[in-house]
């Protein structure tokens, strides 16, 4: 059956009186689980519940029916984290902080050695491996961080925004490396980079205003959005009357500037209907364009 994350009617309310999370009920199996959801939707939240550093109102978190309030000791032992804010250590080597790691998340030190090095060698860090890591590219850095987030052979691992500020070629091998990295254990990706799930994800949740909006496959809710895409021609600068429409993306094709929108209806006599993708799907299912992003009103 394989390892099964369980969260039920999970609630967090802040003293504001906000509902970060209102009663939310996932199920999360073995593999790549994007979260996406927009800012404000408690994908923070949930992650910071998950990883045992913020506590919650109500409902239940347990990973193969361990519970995260009755064994904390237990479910951080199974734990790897990578926060999308992090720091090394002045004057630490990359090895070093390998080792740092492992010693204060309990790893034993027998094996240790040999463990650190086959990681280093998997996120091509090898040869940088003795150099200071607060030296390191962005890219290295990344690479460091999910090296030790998965070090101790973790069975659930929480990823905030791995891939944030990489260049395309970087994103590339590190969604390969989650690929590798996910076998026989759950990894959790909380983005906003919708690309990272349509390529990486076997399953994804979408989250707005702390409620589950929808938890599926890529491509299930992709079918949601079919025959609801458009593209037709627009004019530069013209959003204010494209708002309307549901602007999602504009695009050149040759000299002429494509809109593409998410519409019940054919908008336009020039609209011709396109193949949705998961971005299309993600914004139709939030109700969020690129006219209300930047606050654009029809």
């Amino acid at each position: 059956m394989g390892h099964r994350l369980v969260i039920r009617s999970l609630a967090k309310i802040y003293p504001t009186l906000s509902r970060a999370l209102d009663d939310l009920d996932l199920e999360i199996g073995e593999g790549v689980f994007g979260l996406l959801g927009p800012n404000g939707a408690g994908k923070s939240t949930l992650m910071s519940i998950l990883s045992g550093e913020l506590d919650f109102e109500s409902g239940s978190v347990s990973l193969d029916g361990t519970d995260i309030r009755r064994h904390p000791v237990a479910w951080r032992r199974g734990l790897g984290l990578m926060p999308q804010h992090f720091d090394f250590p002045p004057h630490m080597t990359g090895r070093e902080f390998m080792r740092q790691s492992a010693l204060m998340s309990g790893f034993s030190p027998r094996g240790l050695s040999a463990r650190i090095g086959e990681l280093l060698a998997r996120v091509h860090l090898e040869d940088a491996a003795e150099r200071d890591a607060a030296s390191y590219s962005r890219g290295m850095k990344q690479r460091l961080a999910a090296a030790a987030a998965f070090l101790c052979e973790p069975v659930l691992v929480l990823l905030d925004e791995p891939t944030s500020g990489l260049d395309p070629e970087e994103r590339v091998f590190f969604r390969e490396l989650l690929a590798d990295f996910s076998r026989d254990r759950i990894v959790m990706l909380s983005t906003h980079i919708v690309p990272d799930v349509e390529r990486c994800c076997d399953e994804l949740a979408v989250i707005q205003r702390g409620a589950l909006l929808f938890q599926g496959s890529p491509s299930e809710l992709v079918r949601r959005a079919e025959n609801r895409v458009w593209e037709m021609p627009a004019t530069q600068g013209d959003h204010a009357a494209l708002a309307g429409h549901g602007l999602v993306g504009l695009h050149r094709r040759g000299d002429e500037l494509v809109a593409r929108v998410l519409a019940e209806k054919k908008p336009v006599p020039e609209a011709v209907s396109v193949s949705p993708g998961l971005e299309d799907a993600y914004m139709d299912l939030v109700g969020e364009t690129i006219a209300e992003q930047s606050g654009v009103t029809a």
